[in-house]
């Protein structure tokens, strides 16, 4: 037997595809296959008209082992995936494929030059001489309309046969009587009593009712309605059999408490359809079910979140996919009633009142009843008509006893997916935990809670810091669209600025809520949220700013027990953060403030520590007469501004300058606190007149009284006076110290001075100064061992590597040498330094030569290319010798 229909491209298509399966397959007795076909052909015939967008023909053929049934559309081109794999659970296609292949023995795809069509086998569960009776053959039948009655005995054997019963079957009463009913029948299901046992049957002690197959005298087998009757006790029973079209004549309903007790599914589904299927697909096959189940256009399931008071769209049938993922709380319409939560509701008219995924649909009534797990709602599964009054009391009991039905599973699908989402959530915090602890810059950690928060909780946010009497400062902001970012900023900045005249109530009104609870700027409400509609306003009645429309929230930013700003969040309009989201918000906050927190204490130390190490280096190059001067100085670590290496150059009177260079063992604070002490011991006395071997001699007991905080000192210190003839006399002590490199006018290049004992090593030391006379043109170089110890794998740069770039820069000016040292150093070898480099370059002007005005220094390590200046009388009296 075979049959086929069309159908149009349009919604409406899918509910009558199913009704025309449903009555086809009834007609032809298949009603074994009833249920798996319609659910197929909903599946089928919905891609067909929601991809391909043509007329769907849709086939049936029923033979003795099972049907095949067949979906085309004029879309060739549009391929279906064979090897069809269970989706994701977040997946939003490939489930209809899924139950169709769960459903069928075989299946595949059959292309042509302009259809496309999709076949399914479905075999019969007990296929043994089944034959199904064709409409034809079933009218010609003389008791197809009849009413067979069989007399059982107490052993089942057939003590009476009527008329009808020899016209259904073709047997006589004289060739069955004495036979076993059980030789002629077969249940082909549980069935059902009426004590609630689904066992199969007993014909002489309880009342059953079901589906048989009864062998014809033909041979072939008829499919019929049974229903056994129980007799007096001890007399047997009375079998009642009529056509399975006409099994309402017979059918009685069976006790629900019982069937629900022992598992019975009011779907019809497999016992191990769960199994088969995952919870996604059975929740999709169970809302599939129970749209056609009452008959309906569009079904749905709402399941609540962990930490939220609302519920979530998680599956639909017969609407768009887009509405999944939208939310609705307790008392919404298509919600659960708030007043009673566990009872059913029936709309009959949704002409007024419009349920917000249903909107443009053209459906007119709705049943929705809750889905409940251990006394608390979880859930809510609805129905929808587009019929008027389309819902009676008895589908909405039986809806019920579907959703009851399901609860576990839509429990733990619920449970299921608040886990995967709370599994992603701590993971983002703990990868934000990351990144907030790895920056000790306040701006920096500012940007990253920006880009923590902007798109995953916020569209956009914004941070705010306290100031010293304890109100919200606009900082920064971030928006998930950068454009949007400046125009979000001017009016957060207008909403928390204090208008010009305004008193203290107006004020209020449009300032952060500073106990940083719910609110947010431009916004006077408890929730920090906007109004709704186009005329929101405020407290005292202005109107929002148009560029804060949406969902605001203010989270306050607490560190170690006090607030020191806030993070505010803005939403689209209608989602509200909220549940899970709010609470890892705020969650981030905490981390926020503490790492701002953090960074604004290490910041201060910072600032205070470079001010001090800053102290311990000349606030500028000074500018001598008769000499130029270049210095270069760089402290090892990324942030350290002075170590233990330091220069000096300053006059000590009678046109006499004294200089100094030298190197603290170690680095950091301690190193630093020697180096001050150093250097200013070594201004204090030669600006007293000590000479340069008594200043160094001294210098070595001022750090031995030091004690424990003593370390040792190289230094080389000196002092330069000018001559007649234009150059300059040095006396020069070198206290264990590397020599300085004299560079004469003529190439020659030697190390002046002898190697002395290092400083904070021994009580009693004394020192010998060196004389020297520094000739015009000549310079004069000293650098600490930063420079000569400069590494690159086993090489050192070392005094010859030095020599050698001196012997090419002998001609250049004095700041110009010491940055060619600077770049010398940092070729040498890649990365960062090691260690504190101290460059001091002293060229005693050429002749002809004006002498240089000093430029101040901007920073420790910043040197002055000399610059030209009219001569003076001193100068012109150095010229003329």
């Amino acid at each position: 037997m075979h049959s086929q229909r069309t159908f149009a491209p349009e919604g409406q298509s899918v509910p009558q595809a199913r009704r025309f399966v449903r009555q086809t397959l009834q007609e032809w007795g298949a009603d074994d296959l009833t249920d798996e076909a319609v659910l197929a052909t909903s599946e089928l015939v919905t891609n067909a008209v929601v991809h391909a967008g043509t007329p769907v023909r849709v086939g049936l053929e029923v033979d003795a082992q099972g049907l095949r049934l067949e979906v085309q559309d004029l879309h060739p081109h549009r391929a279906l995936p064979l090897g069809v794999q269970r989706p994701d659970d977040e997946a939003e296609h490939g489930r209809g494929l899924l139950i169709a292949s769960a459903l069928a023995g075989a299946w595949g795809v059959d292309y042509s030059a302009g259809a496309k069509r999709v076949w399914l086998r479905m075999e019969r569960g007990d296929t043994s001489g089944v034959s199904p009776t064709a409409p034809e053959s079933r009218r010609t039948e003389a008791g197809a309309d009849g009413l067979a009655v069989v007399e059982l005995s107490t052993d089942g054997a057939i003590l009476s046969w009527n008329g009808d019963a020899e016209q259904m079957f073709g047997w006589t009463a004289k060739d069955v009587v004495g036979r076993s009913w059980r030789e002629l029948a077969q249940p082909l299901d549980r069935g059902a009593t009426t004590d609630g046992r689904a066992d199969v049957p007993s014909w002489a002690d309880q009342r059953w009712q079901g589906i048989c197959t009864v062998r014809r005298k033909s041979g072939a087998t008829t499919r019929v309605f049974v229903s056994r009757v129980t007799g007096p006790p001890g007399e047997g029973a009375v079998v009642l059999i009529v056509p399975l079209a006409r099994r309402m004549l017979l059918e009685w309903p069976a006790p629900q408490s019982r069937a629900v007790a022992e598992g019975q599914d009011p779907l019809g589904l497999r016992e191990d359809a769960l199994n088969r299927l995952g919870f996604q697909a059975y929740l999709d096959l169970v809302v599939e079910r129970c749209r056609d189940r009452l008959g309906g256009q569009a079904a749905y399931l709402l399941l609540s979140r962990d930490l939220d008071g609302d519920f979530e769209l998680t599956t639909v049938s017969g609407l768009d996919g887009s509405v999944r993922g939208t939310r609705a709380e307790m008392g919404d319409l298509g919600a659960p009633d708030a007043r009673n939560p566990q009872l059913p509701v029936v709309l009959s008219d949704l002409t007024e009142s419009q349920v917000p995924w249903l909107a443009g649909t053209g459906l007119r009534s709705l049943v929705v009843v809750p889905v409940t797990m251990e006394g608390r709602t979880i859930g809510a599964l609805g129905v929808a008509s587009d019929r008027l009054a389309g819902f009676s009391d008895e589908e909405a009991v039986l809806l019920q006893r579907i959703a009851n039905t399901i609860a576990v599973a839509a429990d733990r699908a619920r449970l299921r997916v608040s886990e995967r989402e709370r599994r992603g959530w701590l993971t983002f915090l703990a990868e934000a935990g990351d990144l907030l602890a790895g920056s000790l810059d306040q701006d920096m950690t500012m940007a990253i809670t920006g880009q923590i928060v902007v798109p995953q909780l916020a569209d956009w946010c914004a941070v705010y810091l306290d100031d010293s009497r304890g109100r919200p400062v606009l900082q920064q902001v971030w928006h998930r669209d950068e454009r949007a970012a400046a125009s979000v900023r001017a009016a957060l900045e207008q909403a928390t600025a204090e208008p010009a005249g305004s008193d203290e109530s107006a004020r209020e009104e449009i300032a952060l809520d500073r106990s940083g609870a719910d609110s947010s700027p431009g916004d006077a409400s408890p929730n920090g949220g906007p109004g709704n509609g186009e005329g929101a306003r405020s407290s005292n009645g202005r109107s929002r700013d148009e560029r804060l429309r949406g969902e605001l929230r203010s989270v306050p930013l607490l560190a170690r027990g006090r607030r020191i700003g806030l993070l505010t969040l803005g939403r689209a309009e209608g989602d509200p953060l909220q549940g899970e989201a709010l609470v890892v918000a705020e969650s981030v906050a905490r981390r926020a403030a503490l790492a701002i927190d953090n960074a604004q204490a290490h910041g201060q130390l910072q600032a205070m520590g470079e001010a001090l190490q800053r102290s311990l280096l000349p606030a500028s190059i000074p500018e001598p007469p008769t000499f130029e001067v270049g210095v270069v100085y760089e402290a090892a670590g990324e942030r350290s501004v002075a170590g233990g290496d330091f220069y000096d150059l300053f006059p000590i009177g009678n046109r006499r300058w004294c200089f100094a260079v030298g190197d603290v063992c170690g680095s950091g604070p301690e190193a630093a606190a020697v180096t001050g002490l150093a250097r200013h011991t070594i201004r204090a006395l030669t600006l007293a007149g000590f000479p340069v071997a008594s200043t160094v001699e001294r210098l070595n007991a001022a750090i031995i009284e030091e004690g424990e905080r003593a370390r040792f000192l190289t230094l080389v210190c000196g002092t330069l006076e000018p001559q007649p003839g234009g150059g300059l006399r040095m006396s020069m002590v070198s206290a264990g110290h590397p020599l300085p490199f004299l560079v004469r006018r003529s190439g020659e290049i030697t190390q002046v001075g002898r190697p002395q004992s290092l400083l904070g090593v021994l009580d009693q030391v004394e020192f010998v100064a060196d004389e020297c006379l520094l000739e015009r043109g000549d310079l004069l170089v000293t650098v600490t061992d930063g420079v000569l110890e400069r590494r690159d794998g086993d090489r050192m740069l070392e005094e010859e590597g030095l020599r050698e770039d001196l012997a090419l820069a002998r001609d250049l000016p004095a700041q110009a040498v010491a940055e060619r040292i600077r770049r010398l150093v940092g070729d040498f070898a890649p990365g960062p330094h090691a260690d504190d480099m101290a460059v001091l370059a002293i060229r005693v002007a050429p002749p002809g030569a004006y002498p240089a005005r000093a430029v101040p220094a901007e920073g420790p390590s910043a040197g002055a290319f000399p610059a030209n200046r009219p001569p003076d009388r001193d100068d012109l009296e150095e010229s003329t010798g």
